[in-house]
């Protein structure tokens, strides 16, 4: 027979028991208050509800020297070819990683960008691009700059979902230090460049 009394507040019952106490009066029949569950009980966090993603601000590094740019490989990119500036490579706070990508085709016509990289929900951001000949980046003021958008694979010159997959992500989550993320690019850089 099951008593709807509950146990006594002892000093070694600890938060968890008080739960298990609970619930199998409930489950008994039995009413209950609330009153025996702890205080902090209430403060807990679920770990299933939904995440904020809070972003720090993001500081625009020194445009990229030619010396510090280490080349990798995208499939499918016809005559392109992509380097990461290894002195830009971080990892934020947020955990958000920043990179600096330096996009060239064949005539020599180059593309530099300053973007960041979320692991957990495969996404990136474009925070500024550098013009040619230009000395300071301009920052993306346009809507698409001020969002986060899915990184896409499979696609001609999917460079970002390269560097996530490949050097930056590990599953959902950010792939170490920087400086082991450069070193990664660095051993697998394509010879010939």
């Amino acid at each position: 027979m099951t008593s709807c009394t509950g146990p006594g507040r002892r000093g070694g019952l600890t938060a968890a028991g008080l739960l298990l106490a609970a619930a199998t009066l409930a489950l008994a029949g039995c009413k209950t208050t609330g009153k025996e569950m702890a205080e902090e009980e209430s403060t807990w966090l679920s770990p299933f509800a939904p995440k904020t993603f809070e972003e720090a601000k993001a500081m625009l590094p020194a445009p990229p020297q030619d010396a510090n740019l280490v080349p990798f490989s995208v499939s499918g990119t016809g005559t392109l070819s992509f380097a990461v500036d290894s002195k830009s490579v971080s990892v934020g706070k947020d955990n958000v990683v920043r990179y600096t990508v330096v996009t060239t085709s064949q005539s020599g016509a180059r593309n530099v960008t300053f973007e960041g990289m979320r692991c957990d929900a495969f996404e990136r951001k474009l925070y500024a691009t550098l013009p040619k000949g230009a000395t300071e980046w301009v920052p993306n003021t346009s809507g698409y700059g001020e969002t986060w958008h899915r990184m896409e694979t499979g696609v001609r010159n999917a460079y970002a979902a390269t560097l996530a997959i490949e050097f930056f992500c590990e599953g959902r989550t950010v792939a170490g230090k920087p400086e082991d993320m450069v070193r990664e690019l660095q051993s697998r850089a394509p010879s010939g460049r």
